[in-house]
């Protein structure tokens, strides 16, 4: 598998900044004057980040480009930026990502995608833009990111400028085994997913009505969330006794009582495409846990299931009265395996916690779209 194409803000060959001045001197020099320049820990790489900030503005008066390095091999790539959990509380950094240039009437078009980014709750991640088949041999500028300090929040916000990596998504050798959201009706179950970045309030929709109240890596009273706290919209019982399914063939390694939890069900899966923090793809085994699981568990240990089987239904965590929901993570590590009910240490330093959750958890949104 190729590897990530990074262009971080030192590389002053890929790493442009514009100022759009007219010619202005004066002006030039005092919007350079403007910069904030920090160094944010990344927890998934384990080393530090040059991060570039400022005031987002009414008028664009700076753009800042990250160039596709020329000879990177053709193919889909996933585009990601990294936002540092300081100096970035824009809801509306604005992005363009050059992915064509087409001929019309003899002039050459760019092809450019807008993608707009809330930074506010977006804490020292790799965060998509999106996903693009590029070929540098049509024009240098393919793959090029170009970010605006235009904004019409006021007041204005800060908005970093971040260094960006190019993730290959070329075809990784093996099988690929399905897997499905773990609640829904079959039909929601077996349709693509999602159908469409769809939302519910500002929380992502997986399928049918059932939506994701606490997304991966946000930031809670019980530090960083290692998953997906599935819902259906109404009453704090809508989801009470939902059926929940395994999302895809495995081995149930743990069904049982976990402390706090509840009940949960672990399930190992021989082989998966995952994303790893660094940006790398590769197929390995994964483990899929289902916390707040009622009394009425449908496996037990060591019993091999199928995709879509019933395994559960949706309960409480202990000692709770109310606030029904499906816990759903998968873990990458074989920490799962060792401790089914792991829950990263709440006590340790900020970084400390998100450095826990992406060395053994990847985002469960993202992990579906990519093998279902």
């Amino acid at each position: 598998m190729a590897q990530p194409i990074y262009v971080l803000n030192e590389d002053l060959k890929y790493f442009i900044v514009n100022y759009h001045t007219l010619g202005d001197l004066g002006k030039k020099v005092h919007l350079e004057s403007q910069w904030k320049k920090i160094s944010r820990y990344d927890p998934a790489l384990g080393h530090n980040h040059s991060v570039w900030c400022r005031l987002t503005a009414p008028m664009m008066s700076v753009t800042v480009d990250h160039l596709l390095p020329p000879k990177s091999p053709a193919g889909r790539y996933r585009i990601e930026t990294f936002i540092p959990a300081k100096n970035s509380n824009s809801r509306k950094a604005m992005f363009t990502i050059t992915h064509n240039i087409l001929q019309v009437n003899g002039q050459a078009r760019e092809e450019n995608d807008l993608v707009v980014v809330d930074m506010l709750d977006t804490n020292d991640v790799w965060h998509t833009l999106g996903e693009y088949y590029l070929d540098s041999d049509i024009s240098p500028i393919i793959g090029r990111v170009r970010q605006y300090d235009l904004s019409l929040e006021d007041p204005p916000a800060e908005v970093s400028f971040g260094p960006v990596r190019w993730v290959p998504l070329f075809t990784v050798p093996g099988n690929k085994n399905r897997f499905d959201s773990p609640v829904g009706t079959i039909a929601e179950r077996n349709s693509a997913f999602p159908a469409g970045r769809a939302m519910f309030g500002k929380y992502p929709v997986w399928v049918g009505t059932w939506f994701d109240a606490n997304p991966f890596l946000s930031w809670y009273i019980y530090g960083y969330h290692t998953g997906a706290d599935l819902n259906l919209p109404g009453s704090s019982g809508a989801d009470a006794g939902k059926e929940i399914y395994s999302v895809s063939d495995g081995r149930v390694t743990f069904a049982g009582k976990a402390g706090s939890w509840g009940n949960i069900i672990v399930i190992v899966h021989p082989e998966a495409l995952v994303n790893l923090p660094d940006g790398r793809i590769q197929r390995q085994k994964v483990f899929s846990r289902y916390g707040h699981v009622d009394d009425r568990i449908q496996v037990r240990n060591g019993m091999n299931v199928k995709r879509g089987q019933l395994i559960g239904y949706i309960g409480l965590a202990t000692g709770a009265s109310a606030g029904w929901h499906l816990h759903f993570d998968i873990c990458y590590s074989d920490i799962l395996g060792i401790r089914p009910s792991h829950w990263p240490n709440k006590n340790a330093t900020q970084s400390a916690i998100m450095r826990e959750v992406v060395v053994n958890y990847v985002d469960p949104f993202r992990f579906i779209i990519d093998n279902h």
